[in-house]
């Protein structure tokens, strides 16, 4: 095989890589926003905010006729799956918001990686590399340690995030097989359409009235969260689903800074070390993809 074949695939790997931690920075601060308002509105009522502010992006990016093209798509009921699974999950991560610093909320989250990767092998056929299991056994002992010397029992909040974490696991594999086909847009719009159509109806009966603040930051999280989904369809194309799991260990530093920033939160120390081990998780796993791919050119 060519050099320049595989400095192209490195190349795209990289991208894709650095596309990821992008789009998991951008969600640590979407996560912020509606932990920002969640202890005085509805977490349904929210999500269906920000659903319908992404939707409208969609239409100013796509400027066609984006139902008739998620209708015609081979992949509806892949595209339908993921919708209910990321609902699902993201309904039970932030159920938990009032109840759990950021940090330990975003830590236990991170359990999803390790699943990614291991349904990764059993559903896409992915190659199970060494560096690939030991970023996620890394990954995943971190988050033992943030959680259970921590003091926090297996009530309610933990048990909703992990089976958050589950579900996004879950929608991560799906979301791989339909980049393959579907343009990004395409699956961003599907995805939050499912989300405004079912918030939509759970929130009638509880619907509240908004002021300018909750307004502003349900508009920056359906801003920020679209960008975030938008580019991680991107780099669902270019990196396997494992490897783009793995990376999303990369913005948990910005769950600690946000929450003692706004929050004035301090997690105990040990969410400060099982953190840093799910970050150096996701930094060694970069390391090896790199070289990896840097010792198949050189051969």
């Amino acid at each position: 095989m060519s050099s320049t074949h595989f400095s192209a695939n490195e190349a795209a790997s990289l991208r894709g890589m650095a596309m990821g931690i992008s789009a998991y920075t951008l969600f640590s601060f979407h996560d912020a926003f509606i932990k920002a308002i969640v202890y005085t509105m509805p977490v349904m009522q929210i999500l269906f905010v920000r659903s319908l502010v992404i939707l409208v992006l969609c239409f100013l990016v796509a400027r066609r006729n984006l139902f008739r093209d998620v209708w015609h798509s081979d992949n509806r009921g892949l595209i339908l799956g993921r919708g209910l699974l990321t609902l699902a999950a993201w309904v039970m991560y932030y159920s938990s918001a009032d109840k759990l610093q950021l940090a330990e909320m975003t830590t236990l989250y991170y359990f999803a990686p390790v699943l990614t990767t291991v349904l990764a092998v059993i559903f896409l056929k992915e190659r199970l590399t060494l560096a690939r299991v030991g970023a996620a056994a890394i990954g995943f002992f971190g988050v033992v340690v943030a959680a259970n010397p921590s003091g926090m029992n297996l009530d309610l909040p933990v048990v909703l995030v992990l089976l958050a974490a589950l579900s996004w696991a879950v929608a991560m594999i799906l979301m791989r097989k339909i980049s393959r086909k579907d343009r990004a847009v395409v699956q961003v719009f599907a995805q939050n359409l499912i989300h405004a159509i079912a918030m939509g109806l759970v929130s009638v009966p509880l619907w509240q009235g908004m002021g300018p603040a909750e307004l502003g930051f349900c508009i920056a999280a359906g801003i920020v969260g679209g960008a975030a989904q938008f580019i991680l369809v991107e780099a669902a194309k270019l990196v396997p689903a494992s490897v783009l799991g793995t990376v999303e260990y990369g913005a948990l530093l910005w769950a600690f800074v946000l929450g003692y920033l706004f929050w004035a939160e301090v997690p105990a120390t040990n969410v400060y070390f099982g953190a840093a081990l799910v970050v150096a998780a996701g930094l060694m796993l970069a390391w090896t993809e790199h070289r990896t791919r840097r010792g198949q050119l050189r051969r």
